[in-house]
């Protein structure tokens, strides 16, 4: 008969089991007192013996739960009566699973409440400060994305407004862009309309050039032996001014001395229109004539009587000519101060008062076309 090494009864051979440990040598065990059931293999240990063995660092090595007291395979003792302790098993590993809560409520064998909660703190209770850290971060975040907003906001409407500002500017700039053509047509005008009177100033003048120049001339003797030679009578009274103008152009390389190379016209002012006109029809009834019967020294020469023109006039009644020449046109005249054109007789009398006239009437787009190649 031995005893049982768990709960020191009595116990025959057959009806227990031995261990195989060295410290325990060779003791009896209970099957109830170790929880084995069934048949027992060589070798077994009793829960003592077996937690008491040396572990090595092989993978196969069973590691040990950071929480657990105990081998899951040792047995540990269960509450029972003082004098005879049960030994009962651990539960496997499998069936091991924590607890699904933390009772709050009193421990009805031991009578204490909450000793969990007092010594150590529960981890939702750690998250929940967190988590109230995180809200008042947020909070504080929040603010400062408002105040950021609102001064967005303050930024984006100043420069809406100054976006306006800027698109009336350019409409304004548009319009006046756009304006600025009428206003050079405007202008335009009146610069004609000024040249139109500068030119009614000058209704009773003529021009007579191509007459020889001579020191000590006598101007309005000149212009009263013209007229009787073109049948028109004038009297001394009948001129207001008769004068010489422009540049005197004089050959300095003549061995005679200088002489002038070419006259200055004549102009003349007389008190009526009508005698201006008369002048100038008798000139162009006969025209050709020459200085022969003016008492002029030199040889005879054609002399040309014409209405005086401004500057402006001038020089497109020159430009006017030309142009005419080039493109065939054979009339270019001026009447009262304007100048006109006809290509043939028949056709219709044009009116030149600019150079985009001249460039509508004479310059074909077939020659626009050559000049730009």
């Amino acid at each position: 008969m031995h005893k049982c090494g768990a709960c020191g009864r009595f116990i025959s051979p057959t009806e227990g089991v031995r261990c195989s440990g060295a410290k325990c040598g060779e003791a009896y065990y209970h099957s109830k007192c170790v929880g084995v059931k069934g048949k027992v293999m060589q070798g077994w240990r009793c829960p003592e013996c077996k937690k008491n063995i040396a572990r090595d660092n092989k993978a196969e090595t069973p590691v040990r739960g950071a929480g657990s007291q105990v081998d899951l395979e040792c047995s540990h003792y269960s509450a029972g009566t003082p004098d005879s302790p049960v030994l009962t098993q651990q539960p496997a590993l499998a069936d091991y699973r924590e607890p699904a809560s933390v009772s709050l409520s009193t421990d009805n064998r031991t009578g204490t409440t909450g000793q969990l909660l007092s010594d150590n703190p529960p981890v939702y209770q750690l998250i929940l400060d967190e988590l109230r850290v995180v809200r008042e971060e947020l909070t504080c975040f929040r603010k400062h994305m408002e105040e950021e907003l609102a001064t967005l906001k303050g930024s984006v409407s100043g420069y809406s407004e100054r976006i306006d500002t800027l698109e009336k500017k350019v409409e304004s700039l548009e319009q006046r862009a756009c304006d600025s053509t009428r206003v050079d047509s405007v202008i335009a005008e009146l610069r004609q309309q000024l040249e139109d009177r500068d030119q009614e100033l000058l209704a009773n003048d003529i021009e007579i050039s191509h007459l020889p120049e001579v020191n000590s001339e006598n101007p309005t003797h000149v212009v009263l032996t013209i007229s009787q030679k073109l049948g028109v009578k004038l009297d001394e009274r009948d001129i207001v001014s008769a004068e010489r103008v422009g540049r005197r152009q004089l050959n300095a390389a003549s061995p005679g001395g200088p002489t002038v190379i070419r006259p200055r016209p004549i102009v003349v002012r007389l008190t009526r229109r009508s005698l201006r006109d008369d002048l100038l029809k008798s000139a162009r009834v006969r025209r050709g004539a020459t200085t022969a019967d003016l008492d002029m020294a030199g040889p005879a020469q054609r002399f040309y009587i014409n209405e005086r023109l401004t500057k402006s006039n001038r020089q497109l009644f020159r430009q006017a000519r030309d142009a005419a020449g080039q493109a065939g046109w054979r009339f270019v005249w001026t009447k009262h101060g304007r100048i006109l054109a006809c290509c043939k007789p028949g056709d219709p009398t044009k009116r030149i008062r600019s150079e985009t006239d001249i460039q509508a009437l004479f310059v074909s787009p077939i020659s626009l076309a050559n000049e730009s190649a």
